[in-house]
């Protein structure tokens, strides 16, 4: 270990330059520039030391500029402070960290500077920075350690406010000393955190990258604590459990973490006890981040059976949802519960509606029920009231709220049904700027404005670049399915909006990005469908039905040879043959080699749905059982829109020669044993080749030739035994 010579006992003449610190510009220089002259004209260790000393009064002197700052910096020299930070061995009777103080205290100084915290002689620090401030393992009475340690953590706080130094704070092992610091109640485990807090802020998950276990532990502590205390700690505790939670994109717990009901059982304290608001809000906001993460069974707590819990956290998201949004003079510090409301409120209809039952007795349903309407009857309130403000459409809040909205909607159109019809039009500018963002981000997870994220961390998905188009998808699907709604949805050119995401969510497809453009496009193809059978008009007036007809024209041929994405394929058939018997005069109609590839790639998939079993009766082709369920009704629709479509267009019932439909349909009908297909199935056939006959002559002859008179009767198809017997309508060939 590198030693500073004792000091000798007599002073070191440095008369010129003591005394008061100057206060004019001319002083000061003039005091700089005799310290920096003390400084050059040392040769020995005990002249250094004293220059140091007088250097350390003047950068400390509030009224000391950056320039002159740096003039010193630039000046001292680090050999010597390097010497003096590490050395153990000070003069008899002195404080045994007396040179470490003051080459600290001097780097404290320099801290100041964001231009020179990040010099790499003040980062190469860090090292020794961190052992002084995990020296101190009990309470320190000496006051020079104790000016050390606070000297060591100023230093430190400036550099993680710099990018350079967080991220060297982090690559030299802070992380897990600050860690340390804090579960052993160091002295300075609350700048510890302070700390810890800033490096989360600028350097959010990729602190704990290599750090999981600090986490884990640093979790298990303050939940330990967390539940454990009853004093106004407990509060501050949920804040920075909070801060600690946001901070990971990977916190599910193992089987044996306890942490989490550690939290559980604290918040059960907290909100089951009377209150104030700025002590009852950390705590929503913690619940909200745990059922958000953990999923709403984590409120019910480990038994699975604390429903008050649960039902309480609701009913107090929902009251300060009223407090916010029907009161307009709450300003923004007041609404910042907001977003955590929020998203208690999507957990808990996503749960209702897809988890299992909580069951609620019949004065909890009714309670629960009222509670959410009066908290959605807020959000329509407050979405009516800046309706007609155009700039609000990239506000913050209103597009959380607009994305609660449709949660709720996806599951509720029944309630509040007027006041939802009222704010349509301003729901949709809203969500039609959320997707014209989204077209122009590279990436829907990256935040577009920063401000927004940090108005609201809780709710991150809030932020500018939520697609917020695709969360309204299921809502719009009920809505459509209503006459008023629809009308209302397709006067404000929701339609044009929709068919924009139709063509934006197939090239997410074609580009695979992962599950979610399938979804919207599956829902999106059953809005359309919507449209298309109750309102054909609307589908003749507006340009984008005929748009929409040439692109699902166009890709199914090739998309319902994937078996992977059957339901995605029958979706876009059905929705193909509605469009074209609603489009039968229009031009995309007329393209008639591209209509005809189309139905043919229709015909192939509804031909192959079924097969002859080995005990006679009729059976789900195997490649299709996996998806029955999903597509049973579009394939009956699809049956009932081919009959149709064969008396509207001439050229259409040739295609089922031209694709092998008709051979196929026989080969099962002679193969299946009577009774062995299911009257849906047999009627949806019948009905098929009824149509075929009554237009066609190849088809009615076929079908005589392959005993069809005596097929009609051994299947009970009442209607085409009938139909054998009359002559087409296009006469014999």
């Amino acid at each position: 270990m590198a030693t500073i010579r004792e000091l000798p006992s007599e002073e070191v003449d440095t008369a010129d330059i003591e005394g008061t610190i100057p206060r004019s510009d001319e002083d000061k220089a003039k005091a700089v520039d005799k310290c920096l002259q003390v400084l050059s004209r040392a040769k020995t260790d005990t002249e250094i030391f004293a220059a140091l000393l007088l250097v350390t009064k003047l950068v400390q002197a509030e009224d000391t500029d950056a320039a002159s700052r740096r003039k010193i910096f630039n000046g001292v020299g680090f050999t010597f402070l390097n010497r003096l930070i590490k050395t153990d061995k000070v003069p008899e009777g002195c404080d045994s960290s007396m040179y470490q103080s003051l080459a600290v205290t001097l780097l404290a100084c320099f801290s100041t500077d964001p231009h020179l915290v990040t010099h790499p002689q003040m980062l190469n620090k860090i090292p020794v920075l961190k052992d002084i401030i995990l020296s101190a393992r009990t309470s320190v009475e000496n006051v020079e350690k104790k000016s050390l340690i606070e000297d060591s953590f100023q230093i430190l706080v400036a550099m993680a406010t710099q990018d350079l130094g967080s991220k060297q704070l982090i690559g030299d092992g802070m992380v897990p000393a600050l860690c340390d610091v804090y579960n052993n109640s160091y002295f300075g485990n609350e700048q510890a955190f302070s700390l810890l807090g800033i490096l989360i802020e600028y350097c959010g998950e990729e602190i704990w990258e290599t750090n999981r276990a600090c986490l884990n532990e640093l979790l298990s502590s303050m939940a330990s604590e967390f539940k454990q205390i009853q004093d106004e700690r407990k509060f501050k505790l949920c804040t920075r459990l909070t801060l600690l939670l946001t901070s990971s994109n990977e916190l599910v717990p193992g089987e044996n973490a306890v942490w989490a009901w550690d939290i559980h059982h604290g918040l059960s304290d907290i909100l089951k006890s009377k209150t104030g608001q700025s002590q009852r809000n950390p705590a929503l906001k913690l619940a909200s981040f745990m059922m958000c993460q953990l999923g709403v069974s984590w409120a019910l707590g480990p038994q699975g059976s604390d429903k008050k819990l649960l039902l309480l956290i609701i009913n107090l998201a929902c009251v300060e949802v009223r407090m916010g949004l029907e009161d307009s003079s709450q300003n923004v510090s007041n609404r910042d519960i907001l977003p955590a409301c929020y998203s208690v409120l999507e957990s808990c209809i996503e749960f209702m509606t897809c988890g299992p039952s909580l069951s609620l007795d019949e004065k909890q349903v009714l309670q629960l029920h009222n509670a959410m309407t009066g908290a959605f009857g807020a959000v329509l309130f407050f979405l009516k009231e800046n309706q007609f403000e155009p700039e609000k459409v990239d506000d913050p809040l209103v597009r959380a709220t607009v994305r609660v909205l449709s949660v709720w909607l996806a599951e509720e159109t029944a309630a509040l049904r007027n006041q939802v019809y009222d704010v349509l039009p301003f729901v949709l500018s809203v969500i039609e700027k959320s997707f014209e963002e989204a077209k122009l981000s590279s990436d829907l997870k990256e935040a577009r404005n920063h401000t927004t994220v940090a108005q609201y961390p809780l709710f991150k998905s809030s932020s500018a670049s939520t697609d917020l188009l695709r969360l309204m998808l299921p809502a719009l699907c009920h809505l459509t399915a209503d006459q008023e709604p629809r009308e209302l949805l397709i006067m404000q050119g929701a339609m044009e909006t929709c068919g924009k995401y139709f063509s934006y969510q197939w090239k997410q497809f074609e580009d695979k990005q992962g599950d979610q453009p399938e979804v919207a496009l599956i829902t999106l193809c059953n809005i359309f469908l919507n449209v298309s059978l109750q309102d054909t008009e609307a589908v003749k007036k507006a340009e984008v039905f005929t748009e929409l007809y040439g692109l699902v024209a166009n890709v199914l041929p090739k998309l319902g040879k994937q078996h992977e994405n059957l339901v995605l394929s029958f979706n876009m058939a059905v929705l193909g043959l509605t469009l074209m018997k609603n489009l039968s005069n229009s031009a995309s109609i007329l393209d008639l080699s591209e209509s005809k590839r189309f139905v043919g790639a229709v015909l192939q998939m509804f031909g192959n749905s079924h097969q002859c079993g080995k005990s006679g009766q009729c059976e789900i082709a195997p490649t299709y059982q996996q998806h029955w369920e999903d597509i049973t009704e579009l394939w009956m629709l699809g049956m009932q829109l081919l009959s149709e479509c064969v008396g509207v267009f001439p050229w259409f019932a040739g295609l089922f020669l031209q694709y092998d439909w008709m051979t196929t349909t026989v080969k099962l009908l002679t193969n299946v044993a009577g009774g062995g297909l299911d009257e849906e199935t047999c009627t949806m056939y019948g009905v098929v080749l009824s149509s075929l006959c009554k237009h066609l002559s190849d088809v009615h002859s076929q079908l005589n030739q392959a005993n069809g008179l005596e097929l009609a009767r051994k299947h009970n198809m009442l209607d085409l035994a009938v139909v054998l017997q009359t002559p087409p309508l296009d006469g014999p060939r």
